[in-house]
């Protein structure tokens, strides 16, 4: 591409909704702090929410193309053809999809285009159902132009596209706003007494995540630790059998008035639940990164969390960090116990991850990601 325009990039999420995730905060984070002197972002989703909406106040364009399952091709021609349409209309230069669902219709979008492709994978990808297997095999036929994976697992764990160039991009953090928050203010949001003793837990509640595994970590610790508390965030379907499951084990442990469920919880109240924890726990039975336990890490706090991926790459067991096995509750609550009744290992812990995170800070990301469509499309952008 020869120009002396900033080339346009269209990012592809298969989410709409504004509880963003791991992955989709990361699309976040680029439309938020990319360099808009060498490209100018739009985003189209796939899926209903308020996330172009919010994305749109803060003045870059963003569409929604709601797609259904698989196996409505009609919808499938739609909403390819409304993409294809997008990059004609914005004289778009390069597609970012990222997740895995939106690889698909990325991808066909720009061999309707003629426009290159990068694929954004975070979690592993290897296909299960018979839709998945479809979608994998016109993936396989129409190789992007580059593969970014979230982590050194994710690449290991995903299907190979022989002779595609790949590389690994670690999520990052913004180190200030982590640091920010005010325990005490997040304390008196659930009317938690100032000395007592409080842990977290921050994800999606779906059973992968583990928030049984929490309550459960909670509950055994209630009777030792009278002045213990819980707080666990994330957006979730309240009215499903996992949330049922969730109060029904917070009944049986008598926590009615020592656990909070408060939902999907942004910033700046996030920050100052974490400034406000003793211990931030996670306990994923599969994490390809985990920005939850890299956020608690960077406002210096002592993470226990299940050795999966994510976690394993992030935090040296036993230095920076707690590493236990996926759904061994005991253990998880040995750990967390041990944290909270030795307040000098805690703290020592928690300055020890405090260091660790800034290895992984947002601009090295976007940096990072923007030298990439650099070099697929064959220019440089850098001042």
């Amino acid at each position: 591409m020869t120009t002396n325009r900033p080339a346009n990039v269209l990012l592809v999420d298969s989410l709409g909704y504004e509880d963003l995730g791991g992955a989709s905060t990361v699309v976040n984070e680029l439309i938020n702090r990319m360099d808009r002197a060498r490209f100018v972002p739009t985003l189209a989703t796939l899926g209903p929410g308020r996330w172009p909406e919010l994305v749109r106040a803060t003045g870059t364009a963003a569409y929604s193309f709601p797609r259904q399952r698989l196996r409505s091709p009609g919808n499938l021609v739609h909403v390819v053809g409304a993409l294809a349409r997008l990059v004609r209309s914005a004289h778009i230069d390069i597609i970012h999809a990222s997740e895995n669902s939106a690889l698909l219709y990325g991808t066909l979008a720009g061999r309707l285009t003629r426009t290159p492709v990068v694929w954004h994978i975070h979690a592993p990808m290897w296909p299960h159902g018979r839709a998945e297997k479809l979608a994998n095999g016109v993936l396989r036929r129409l190789p992007p132009a580059h593969i970014v994976f979230t982590s050194p697992g994710t690449e290991k764990k995903t299907m190979p596209f022989e002779g595609v160039p790949s590389s690994v991009i670690l999520p990052g953090i913004d180190l200030e706003q982590c640091r920010s928050g005010d325990g005490t203010r997040g304390r008196k949001a659930f009317e938690i007494p100032d000395d007592a003793q409080v842990i977290s837990m921050f994800a999606r509640v779906v059973p992968q995540k583990g928030q049984a595994d929490f309550v459960h970590c909670l509950g055994r610790l209630a009777a030792s630790h009278r002045d213990l508390y819980g707080v666990m965030c994330g957006p979730g379907d309240r009215t499903g059998n996992y949330w049922r499951q969730l109060e029904s084990l917070q009944e049986q442990y008598g926590l009615g008035d020592r656990l909070f469920m408060p939902g999907d919880i942004r910033p700046p109240l996030k920050d100052d639940i974490v400034a406000g924890s003793d211990v931030v726990v996670h306990p994923a039975r599969s994490e390809p990164f985990g920005l939850a336990v890299l956020e608690a890490m960077a406002a210096g706090k002592p993470v226990v969390a299940a050795k999966t991926d994510g976690p394993s790459l992030l935090i040296d067991d036993g230095v920076d960090g707690v590493l236990v096995d996926p759904e061994d509750v005991e253990h998880l609550s040995e750990a967390v116990g041990r944290l909270l009744d030795d307040p000098a290992r805690r703290a020592a812990m928690g300055d020890r991850a405090r260091h660790t995170a800034e290895r992984y800070q947002v601009e090295g990301m976007v940096g990072r990601i923007e030298d990439l469509w650099d070099t697929v499309l064959g220019t440089d952008t850098r001042p």
